[in-house]
């Protein structure tokens, strides 16, 4: 208390206190003088609190009040209040601003500057963050407006206890001017760059498209938004893949996972089936060691967020909330934190020593005491500003106000215990099995300590028991050729969010949560249980964004803010300098969109008519989040209806079994032949051993031999014009409704809604049997009409864009007065035709030579048909009598390499 040493020694000082909050204010009141007084005031929620207190060796008269959140407003003065009347880019620029007490806290002002007149010291008690030390700066000069001569000083806590309260006092400082520049630097830039994009984008869309709520934009919830987005189209645009691989199972019914793991070609699997096909194997090893599964480290916001998310169903706007309400009431530790490692001053003992009476937890707290405890976890965030979040007072059940506040406090509470606990500890055993030339692995484990996870319920780690056996046994077992496919990415949940959100820099710890919950208030995104998704707004906003070339969806301009503001938090750059730097770029990008405004009119609207029968409370990966309407309950029903009965089921598996027969054997040496349905009916007896195939009820003949291609990928003949890649049935050209522009429609619609739309220009379309010597697609005729840019109006179209340089210069040259859009190139450019090209370096289908970047998942060829090939040699590789297609490796050899 070395900054009252020098105060007047005789009679008492008066000290003003100022908190954020009427519950901080009460708290502090209470830990410091629990027979304090209390004064109503003007404000009816900000009372007065008076009592006496010893600040070093001088009495102090110390009076407490609050405010509540910030005093000033940014805004805008009247005169730009009328949105028609002014250009966006004036509003951006040039346009005056002012910060000035809010209407609604005009109270709050004429109470401090009444008491600030009557005191001699001021103490700034504000949550220790950015925002918090704005706030310090806007209490500080009220009150000087009344007292000029009034001494400063700001208190640093991270809980309402006696403890910290009474470190606070005799560690007082001066506020931070630079932590509350950065915050006047963010205000402005998203003041300025939220109302002029707002009001463009509003202006533009809503009476065009008859939209009743403002279309507005905010540096942070525009690219929330676009993560959102953008997971919707990796979902929407995913296609299944096939993927084929072994089984193998002993005697006990312990299945063995295939080294190779998972290959999408079926005939190299049955291939290797073959080879190893026998009905015993070898233990190779068996190896035992001891595995420790890790602590969680301490409690950071964005971890709390994600947990609350995760475990509890509780959104993070509500969990910080409750968090908050709880650090009011003095039960948990400030809730806006990025430090995740505990500093070496914090008695960490004493914390669970709090705990060790508590009716669910005080007996684990007492054996961490006294046996078990162990040091956390230190992460590498520490924001020097607040530690961990952690409990600093025991709350039961009943004291919580509601059942999610209790959620609350048990997680962050059971957290910390489970940070000073030891890590679980298990046993964890590996079996080798050979079987010929393939190779199989099980993982087996069994928890010997559980430790912290008796605590913590929020992680598992599962036990699994692998049979005992030892290094050389032979044991019975059975081989299966099992296939599966690939899945789509799941839905974003909203503590994935978050961790994008956290990773990309976009917001902070303190604000993430509210840029979630925005969006939502905005109707661009709608959350059902955990997950979000995107609204038809939302999706038609960023896709007409992107399509048109900008990024504003995308992280980095905002991450380049943040990097910014945080630079002058650290004094290394000026406020004035880095907001100017910033609205420069932004004027350019609005500019430029001012410019291309009936380009935006026009994707826009083709998204929301291609959208317009999207509906964002389904979710067909996750039906539990889908809410139950009649469509729905028809389609289940017709469903069943369809689903064949167990006789035809067991029909249908016999079928597939039958066409990989394994029981005819080779008339030369023996050996199981391998039959193989091919694609023109007819059956192909193979011997791996003798190297010899020939179609079946023929003789077996040797010198006549002829190598097969065994042709297991998408066939390129397309019958309509290509296939959907939503729903796989056939695309078919069409001709809109409302005017004469083409584009190709699914044969699923309705239940399809897939779309191509095609530029205006084009008059006239009409398939050919013609096909485009670079991919191999089929060409269309083209008629494009007097409007078009292009001097040949009559063309031989391909629909891929690395083909079609005249569709290109179609796309990118439209006038402003043209109602054509970016649409279709960028949707071919992702593929929405890939069916339909090959490529020939790998024989894939779905890209060309100059995209290839083959990974061996994809073989489409094993063997190349040739009647010349009959001389050639074996392949070592793979053993098969003929020669692999020109330019490329072995597919036996690529799926070696790739499992090394």
């Amino acid at each position: 208390m070395n900054k009252f040493k020098t105060a007047i020694k005789f009679g008492k000082i008066r000290v003003l206190n100022v908190a954020e909050k009427p519950s901080v204010a009460r708290s502090i009141a209470t830990v410091l003088a629990r027979d304090h007084t209390i004064e109503e005031t003007k404000s009816p929620y900000n009372k007065l609190f008076k009592f006496n207190f010893k600040l070093g060796e001088q009495d102090a008269e110390m009076w407490m009040t609050s405010v509540s959140g910030h005093l000033k407003n940014l805004k805008y003065p009247k005169q730009y209040q009328k949105w028609d009347k002014w250009d966006p880019l004036i509003i951006l620029k040039d346009a005056e601003i002012e910060n000035v007490i809010s209407y609604e806290k005009r109270f709050l002002e004429e109470n401090l500057q009444r008491f600030a007149k009557q005191c001699s010291q001021l103490i700034l008690w504000l949550d220790c963050d950015r925002e918090g030390e704005n706030i310090a700066f806007e209490v500080l000069e009220v009150c000087k407006a009344t007292n000029p001569q009034i001494k400063v000083h700001r208190a640093h806590f991270s809980a309402v206890t006696y403890i910290d309260i009474k470190k606070a006092l005799e560690n007082l400082k001066q506020p931070d001017e630079n932590l509350s520049n950065s915050v006047l630097a963010r205000q402005e830039i998203d003041l300025r760059i939220g109302a002029s994009f707002t009001r463009f984008q509003t202006l533009l869309l809503q009476q065009q498209f008859n939209l009743s709520s403002i279309v507005s934009y905010g540096p942070c919830q525009i690219p929330t938004l676009g993560f959102v987005v953008q997971r919707q189209k990796e979902i929407d645009s995913f296609v299944k893949e096939k993927f084929w691989f072994i089984l193998c199972e002993d005697q006990t019914g312990c299945a063995y996972n295939w080294s190779r793991g998972n290959i999408f070609d079926e005939m190299v699997v049955l291939l290797l089936f073959e080879r190893c096909f026998t009905e015993q194997a070898q233990v190779t090893e068996v190896q035992q060691r001891e595995v420790q599964k890790w602590k969680p480290f301490p409690l950071s916001t964005i971890e709390f967020e994600k947990l609350a998310s995760r475990k509890l169903k509780i959104s993070a706007h509500k969990a910080m909330d409750l968090a908050e309400k709880l650090y009011n009431r003095g039960y948990i530790s400030y809730p806006r934190t990025e430090t995740n490692k505990f500093p070496p001053t914090i008695n960490l003992q004493n914390i669970i020593r709090d705990q060790t009476n508590h009716p669910v937890w005080g007996q684990y707290a007492q054996n961490l005491i006294n046996f078990n405890y162990d040091q956390p976890r230190a992460g590498n965030k520490d924001d020097k500003a607040h530690p961990p979040i952690h409990p600093v007072k025991m709350m039961s059940e009943s004291d919580a106000q509601t059942p999610q506040e209790w959620d609350i406090y048990q997680l962050i509470t059971r957290h910390f215990l489970a940070c000073c606990s030891k890590n679980a500890k298990g046993s964890e055993t590996t079996i080798n099995l050979q079987v010929k030339e393939e190779s199989f692995y099980k993982q087996g484990l069994i928890i010997t300590e559980k430790n912290f996870l008796e605590i913590y319920p929020y992680d598992e780690w599962s036990q699994s028991q692998v049979p005992k056996y030892t290094k050389g046994d032979l044991i019975q077992i059975n081989l299966k050729v099992q296939n599966g496919k690939t899945s789509p990415p799941k839905p974003l949940t909203e503590a994935e969010l978050i961790g994008m959100m956290d990773k990309n820099g976009i917001g902070t710890d303190a604000t993430i949560h509210e840029h979630i919950n925005t969006i939502q208030e905005r109707d661009y995104a709608i959350k059902r249980g955990q997950i979000i998704k995107p609204t038809k707004l939302g999706l038609a906003l960023v896709e007409s964004y992107e399509l048109l070339g900008f990024t504003l969806h995308k992280p980095h301009l905002r991450a380049l803010m943040e990097q910014r503001m945080n630079e002058v938090a650290q004094g290394v750059k000026q406020k004035n300098e880095i907001v100017e730097a910033t609205i420069d770029e932004m004027s350019g990008i609005l500019q430029e969109l001012q410019q291309k405004k009936n380009l935006i009119l026009s994707t826009f609207g083709q998204y929301l008519e291609a959208l317009k029968d999207y509906d964002e409370n389904n979710d067909d990966e996750n039906p539990q989040n889908r809410e139950p309407n009649q469509q729905n309950q028809q389609l289940q029903q017709q469903q069943q209806r369809n689903k064949p009965s167990k006789k035809e089921q067991q029909q249908q598996q016999q079928q597939q079994q039958q066409q990989f027969n394994f029981e005819q054997q080779c008339n030369t040496c023996g050996t199981q032949l391998v039959e193989i349905k091919q694609t023109n009916g007819s059956i192909l007896e193979v011997c791996l051993q003798c190297r010899q195939a020939q179609e079946k009820s023929q003789p077996t003949n040797s010198s006549n031999f002829q190598s097969k291609t065994f042709k297991t990928q998408t066939n390129n003949n397309i019958e309509e014009t290509f296939k959907c890649n939503q729903c796989h049935k056939q695309m078919k050209i069409r001709q809109s409704k409302i005017k004469n522009s083409y584009f190709f429609g699914c044969l699923g619609y309705p239940q399809c809604n897939q779309a191509i739309f095609l530029p205006d220009s084009i008059k006239s379309i009409q398939r050919t049997e013609k096909k485009c010597k670079k991919c191999n697609s089929i060409l269309f005729q083209t008629e494009y009409s007097e409007n078009s840019t292009l001097q040949q109006k009559s063309q031989l179209l391909c629909l891929f864009p690395g083909c079609s340089e005249g569709l290109k210069t179609e796309w990118r040259n439209q006038s402003k007065e043209s109602q054509s859009t970016n649409l279709n190139y960028s949707q071919l450019k992702k593929g929405y035709i890939k069916q339909q090209v090959q490529c020939k370096k790998c024989n894939s289908f779905g890209h060309l030579e100059d995209m290839c970047n083959n990974n061996a998942k994809t073989m489409v060829s094993l063997i190349e048909t040739n009647q010349e090939d009959k001389k050639d040699k074996l392949c070592p590789q793979c053993g098969v009598t003929g020669r692999h297609p020109k330019g490329s490796t072995c597919p036996m050899k690529r799926v070696k390499k790739k499992n090394q």
